[in-house]
């Protein structure tokens, strides 16, 4: 039996009026103290949700953290900092136990790769989980507005809605791992395909498509429009370039860039990309850009001329094109294409031939074309 009188002393407001709440709460076995500390920070109504989030109890700071992994200070903090994540000083406790076990793998990788390299790991990771979070909290917004406070403005509503939810948390922690490893052996087998030597460098193609005339469309669609158009054209996106062999790198508002191991796959994933059915069922003008050789591969993303050079023939192509440099053209076969007029494009001093590259053709020939 819950002491209301003796909560409201302990610091909880109103106790006899959130009856409802408090004993939900202590229901799922939750002691004065931590209702007590989630009512200081003013999330008592998050907290059955809050503690199935976390990965543990805060029990350390980002000093007592360096201890326990046998780094300095300013190391433990650039590692936190490189995760995109924060602490409001030093002495903060706000890292559990499953928190300092990352940070030991973080600096035994550092033995392995070199620091630099372990770090810009940690950029990308804290990024991804980052991206993923958002896109999590968004579709839960959208499916489950209960979780608001604002929306249901009833504590105990919005209790159980976000315990709820944030039970699926653990599983879609599993389902990180089962993704994560299922990529790392792709991985492993894609690279294996553009990898000449020891060195970062990797002769790929890359291509650029996005959507022409995108931007006219964002003031005529509703903001559920727009969402809707957004994501059936990165599904559609995903799904074409898995198919043909290459991998999504990035996808930049209306704009995705890829990578395939051959001139042969990108060229016919910008085509299935350009031709797509849905896109033409969705009056959707897609427009490509590609391109062939060394380029860097960094932190899980592509630098180098290349990569340049596709971003730029994707923004000087007309709806429905697809313009290829001279060296990816060199890789294919069966297909046809038309020389363009000298490009003076963005970045580079010279004028650069490219090709209009005809996605009727792709056909298996036993002929190369060649440039025109």
């Amino acid at each position: 039996m819950l002491d209301l009188d003796a909560l409201e002393a302990a610091g909880i407001r109103d106790a006899h009026r959130r009856r409802g709440l408090l004993e939900y709460l202590d229901g799922l076995g939750f002691s004065t103290e931590q209702m007590v500390e989630a009512e200081r920070r003013g999330r008592l109504f998050a907290l059955s949700g809050d503690a199935v989030m976390r990965s543990g109890p805060p029990v350390h700071s980002l000093r007592s953290a360096a201890q326990a992994v046998g780094r300095s200070l300013p190391e433990v903090e650039q590692a936190w900092a490189a995760l995109g994540l924060t602490a409001a000083d030093a002495e903060q406790i706000a890292l559990s136990e499953a928190d300092i076990d990352g940070l030991r793998t973080v600096f035994e990788l550092g033995l392995s790769t070199g620091t630099d390299t372990s770090f810009g790991v940690l950029r990308v990771l804290g990024g991804a989980m980052a991206r993923l979070a958002e896109a999590e909290s968004s579709a839960i917004r959208a499916g489950v507005p209960a979780i608001q406070i604002n929306y249901t403005e009833d504590e105990l509503t919005t209790a159980q809605a976000y315990a709820s939810v944030a039970a699926f948390v653990p599983r879609i922690g599993r389902l990180i791992d089962a993704v994560h490893r299922q990529h790392l052996e792709s991985a492993r087998m894609y690279f294996e395909d553009v990898l000449r030597d020891t060195s970062p460098t990797v002769y790929c193609g890359v291509g650029f498509v996005d959507l022409s005339g995108f931007t006219s469309m964002t003031q005529v669609l509703t903001p559920a429009e727009l969402s809707g158009l957004l994501s059936e054209f990165s599904a559609t996106v995903s799904d074409v370039v898995h198919a043909d062999g290459g991998r999504v790198v990035k996808f930049i508002g209306d704009a995705v860039m890829w990578v395939s191991p051959t001139a042969e796959q990108l060229a016919r994933a910008a085509r299935d990309m350009v031709d797509h059915p849905k896109a033409r069922a969705a009056d959707l003008q897609v427009r490509a850009g590609l391109a062939y050789g060394p380029m860097l591969a960094l932190d899980g993303d592509y630098f180098g001329n290349p990569v340049n050079l596709a971003a730029r023939l994707v923004a000087t192509a007309e709806p429905g094109q697809i313009l290829v440099s001279t060296e990816l053209l060199d890789g294919l076969r069966g297909w046809t294409a038309t020389p363009t007029e000298p490009l003076t494009l963005r970045g580079f001093t010279e004028q650069v031939k490219a090709y209009l590259l005809d996605h009727t053709s792709g056909l298996p020939s036993d002929h190369d074309t060649g440039p025109a």
